[in-house]
C-alpha cells in the first residue's frame, strides 16, 4: 500500500464518526460504483453485496477464481501470524479455512503444525501449492466452501478463518462448521467494518463490534480483541477483530 493511502485512511480515521459517514454516503450516492467498475474492469461484480445470495456454489467459484487471477490478495502480515500462532499454542493438526494463496497456512507448517488448506478457489489453491512446494513443506490442499466443509467432526486440533468469515454467503452455517470440525480452539480474523453496498471487495457479512463476531459462534469460553492493522503493507489496512474460541 502507497504512504499516500496511509495517509489518507490516517485522515478518515481522525475525522468524527459523523463526518467519516457523511463522506461515506456522498461517495456510495454518486462515485463508488463507476469507480469500481473504472479500476477493476468487466471481471469485477460491482454489484455483489446486491446479488451475492442468489448465486450457485459453480457461480461463487467462477467469481472467486476470477478474483485471485485478477488479483492475488494477501491479507495476512507477519504480526498476523504472530499472534495467531501465539493463539494456538502447542503444535496440533489445523484446518486453515480460506487459505487463500497459502500465507498463513506455510507459517503454521514452518512452525510445525500438521496443517491443511481449505478454498473454494481452485485458482488460490494452484497458488497456494506451487508456494508450499517451494518452501518444501508438506500441507494438504482441499477445495471446498466454509457452509460445507469436507471433512469429519473434531477432525483437527486447531481451525484458523482469517480473512473469510467476511465473504461467506451463511454466516451461521459456515460458525457452525467451523465449530464442528475442531477439538480444541478456533482462531478467527475478520476486518471491523460498516456495510456499504459498493466496496473494492466481495465481502458480505460485516462486524462493526467483537460482540457481533462472538455471538456468531456462541462459545463460553472465548476471547475477542480489536487489533490495528493500518501499518500493514499489503491488502489489509485497517482495524479487525482476533477471536480465539475454546471448545475443550
Amino acid at each position: 500500500m502507497s504512504t499516500l493511502h496511509t495517509a489518507y485512511l490516517k485522515f478518515k480515521r481522525s475525522l468524527p464518526d459523523w463526518a467519516r459517514d457523511g463522506l461515506s454516503a456522498i461517495n456510495q450516492r454518486f462515485f463508488a460504483r463507476r469507480t469500481l467498475q473504472r479500476k477493476n474492469g468487466s471481471w469485477f461484480e460491482a454489484d455483489w453485496r446486491k446479488k451475492f445470495r442468489s448465486f450457485s456454489d459453480v457461480e461463487w467459484q467462477r467469481a472467486y477464481d476470477a478474483v485471485w487471477k485478477h488479483h492475488r490478495n494477501d491479507c495476512v502480515e507477519e504480526t498476523d501470524a504472530a499472534m495467531i500462532l501465539a493463539a494456538l499454542g502447542e503444535s496440533g493438526s489445523v484446518l486453515e479455512v480460506g487459505c487463500g494463496m497459502g500465507t498463513l497456512a506455510i507459517k503454521l507448517a514452518q512452525a510445525g503444525f500438521q496443517v491443511t488448506g481449505l478454498d473454494v478457489s481452485d485458482v488460490a489453491l494452484q497458488y497456494a501449492k506451487q508456494r508450499g512446494r517451494e518452501a518444501g513443506l508438506q500441507i494438504k490442499w482441499q477445495e471446498g466452501f466454509a457452509e460445507n466443509i469436507p471433512f469429519a467432526d473434531k477432525m483437527f486440533d486447531y481451525v484458523t478463518c482469517c480473512h473469510t468469515l467476511e465473504h461467506v454467503k451463511d454466516l451461521p452455517r459456515a460458525a457452525a462448521e467451523l465449530k464442528r470440525v475442531a477439538r480444541k480452539k478456533l482462531v478467527v480474523l475478520v476486518p471491523k467494518q460498516k456495510f456499504r453496498v459498493y466496496m473494492d471487495n466481495y465481502h458480505t457479512q460485516f462486524f462493526e463490534t467483537s460482540d457481533q463476531l462472538a455471538g456468531a459462534f456462541g462459545l463460553a469460553r472465548y476471547q475477542c480483541e480489536e487489533i490495528d492493522c493500518l501499518d500493514h503493507k499489503n491488502e489489509f489496512q485497517g482495524q479487525a477483530f482476533l477471536y480465539v474460541g475454546e471448545l475443550s
